[in-house]
């Protein structure tokens, strides 16, 4: 990682002396308040997450409303762009067809994943990977057919 996603990274960072709950439901001493990213730095942390594909490796990037929205639009990256919304709705195109990305902010179980994989594919779509700003994760969403990518690698303390 370099310096300016470093900071970026450090900008959004809220560290607590003792566990608390943070918005997701989980316990933990450190919590990243993605809300604060200006269009720029989630451009910077889309490009450290997906810049490395082609193209035509995915055609749109649906974000999970409502932390994934604005980070869907920098991942997107000139492609097509849809909101998957809390009542399982797709706002935006059509997906029939399509080769998505799933975009969320932080990804701890990769349960809301399954969740929205399931909701695409409903709609014709085949889900070819998922985008995050922070994996909290462990190593444990994502495989190598469905690969996780991420700005920021940590485990959740």
């Amino acid at each position: 990682m370099d310096a300016t996603t470093k900071a970026i990274i450090e900008k959004i960072t809220i560290s607590y002396d003792q566990p608390t709950k943070i918005p997701g439901g989980h316990m933990c001493t450190v919590f990243y308040d993605c809300v604060q990213l200006s269009p720029a730095d989630l451009a910077r942390l889309a490009a450290e997450a997906v810049g490395h594909l082609s193209q035509s490796y995915f055609d749109i990037a649906v974000g999970i409303a409502y932390s994934g929205i604005f980070f869907a639009a920098a991942v997107a990256g000139g492609r097509k762009a849809a909101i998957l919304q809390t009542d399982g709705g797709i706002c935006g195109p059509s997906l029939s067809g399509s080769k998505v990305v799933i975009v969320s902010d932080v990804v701890y179980t990769g349960g809301e994943l399954s969740r929205a994989e399931k909701i695409i594919t409903e709609h014709g779509a085949s889900v070819v990977g998922y985008a995050c700003i922070i994996d909290r994760s462990g190593g444990k969403v994502g495989s190598e057919a469905k690969p996780l990518w991420s700005a920021f690698e940590t485990v959740l303390e």
